[in-house]
């Protein structure tokens, strides 16, 4: 049977009606379950997308808690760094120098792409003129 031939068996069908009462069951039971089913939908959402590994999402969240409280343990101590005293002159003379002869053993350093000079471009006027000549 092709399938043309089903559809036009299928439209010369009279359409039966649902009965009533089944119809009212039907649509009681739908609105029960639509009631239910928002809380229901979004522990669904959330179960659906750790399911694949929850030791591991478990493990993530963990970590991520180790690290927060290491984060506030550490916060007052990186508050007492802050509070040093600069460097002194001769630190920083000290500083100078071996700069100086960090330079003197590597060498001078070849320039960058960056930091050469592009060609100057022409205007596109003269541009015109030049593929006007040739």
């Amino acid at each position: 049977m092709k399938p043309d031939d089903f559809e036009k068996r299928l439209q010369s069908q009279p359409l039966r009606q649902i009965p009533s009462e089944w119809r009212r069951q039907i649509l009681s039971e739908a609105q029960i379950a639509t009631r239910n089913s928002k809380p229901e939908t979004r522990n669904k959402f959330v179960s659906t997308l750790l399911w694949p590994h929850p030791k591991a999402w478990a493990g993530l969240a963990a970590l991520w808690i180790a690290i927060a409280a290491l984060q506030f343990a550490n916060s007052d101590s990186a508050g007492a760094a802050k509070k040093t005293a600069p460097p002194s002159a001769d630190t920083l003379v000290i500083l100078q120098q071996q700069s100086r002869m960090m330079a003197e053993l590597v060498g001078p350093m070849p320039p960058r792409e960056v930091d050469r000079p592009k060609p100057r471009a022409l205007p596109r006027s003269e541009r015109r003129a030049e593929t006007a000549c040739v």
